[in-house]
């Protein structure tokens, strides 16, 4: 009968330890792993780049000449992704053809960048970014190209959204430098501009 009550305080007390050991892992692993596990994919909607798509198919015809077939689009991304704790690696796309003002425009640009956050949180981070890239702008009315080259330096900070029910959403603006220069000259030396980005939002996940 003793070896037996021993046998069973013996099992007893080995799961209790196995449940402690389990448990204080777990209380480790949470310990030391960063909040922002499980968001490192960021969409961002701003001035530069507002997540969208839109394509048109038209066909048009006026008396006295044959029909026409026209495709205007504007697609719009702003991805970066947490390569590190404190580093993210993004890219922005944008695309326009269509008519804006009196003529017909053919706008694109692409950029790559990094982010360097002062916290693993990216949802409660301050930032410095940097992002670099070209494209052409091409104004059909008047016959122009232009080949361009994009540098943005920006500074922001992210607030969330969790206490009104957007966990996943982050109000961030910024205060942006924009540098773009013409390689082609046609219609534009360069331009240079800083923007205070007010409404900007981010979504993680």
């Amino acid at each position: 009968m003793k070896k037996l009550l021993a046998l069973g305080l013996a099992t007893l007390s080995f799961s209790a330890l196995a449940d402690f050991r389990r448990d204080s892992k777990f209380m480790q692993k949470m310990e030391t792993t960063p909040a922002s596990e499980g968001v490192r994919h960021m969409f961002e909607f701003n001035v530069d780049s507002i997540l969208g798509a839109a394509v048109s198919f038209d066909k048009s015809k006026v008396k006295g000449s044959d029909a026409s077939n026209d495709t205007k689009a504007n697609v719009s991304l702003n991805y970066a992704y947490g390569i590190a704790p404190l580093v993210q690696l993004g890219m922005r796309f944008n695309y326009f053809n269509g008519i804006a003002g009196s003529s017909e425009h053919e706008n694109l640009d692409f950029s790559v960048g990094g982010i360097l956050n002062n916290m693993e949180d990216f949802k409660q981070s301050a930032y410095v970014s940097l992002y670099l890239g070209a494209g052409w702008s091409q104004d059909f009315g008047a016959n122009s190209r232009d080949d361009l080259r994009f540098a943005t330096i920006a500074i922001g900070k992210r607030f969330p959204l969790d206490q009104f029910g957007l966990k996943h959403v982050t109000y961030t603006p910024e205060v942006a430098i924009k540098n773009v220069t013409s390689t082609t000259s046609s219609g534009l030396d360069y331009s240079q501009s800083v923007q205070l980005r007010v409404l900007q939002f981010s979504v993680f996940f």
